[in-house]
């Protein structure tokens, strides 16, 4: 049970980190996450595109 938490625990610091690093490649360190495609502010760390972009995928 312990390591089923650790390992969920590590998933969303991954996630995290990747969103922070997609906000600070497009010039905004401030924000959480940003699309991977065109640059605009997501609000949650689950996803790398926005809406409009995965549609272009």
């Amino acid at each position: 049970m312990f390591e089923n938490q650790y390992h969920e625990e590590m998933e969303q610091e991954v996630l995290r980190l990747e969103a922070g690093k997609r906000a600070s490649d497009a010039g905004h360190p401030e924000w959480r996450n940003a699309c991977a495609l065109c640059h605009c502010q997501l609000t949650g760390i689950e996803s790398s595109h926005c809406e409009e972009c995965k549609d272009r995928i």
